[in-house]
């Protein structure tokens, strides 16, 4: 895995509000905000996987 100090930074515009919500639940979850976008993140792309792997099982 890549260092992530060797990373470029990928700026993103995030409403107030929305940042907000993000915060305090890097906070509960005892990550930094960009963990927390990190783990959010990577779920949505496992869940999107195994729905995937899912629906091909269906179609056989």
């Amino acid at each position: 895995m890549t260092d992530r100090h060797q990373l470029t930074p990928t700026p993103v515009r995030i409403p107030l509000d929305f940042k907000a919500q993000l915060k305090a639940e890097a906070k509960a979850n005892d990550r930094s905000l960009n963990g927390e976008i990190l783990a959010r993140l990577r779920s949505t792309f496992k869940a999107k996987r195994s729905t995937s792997t899912q629906q091909k099982g269906k179609q056989s």
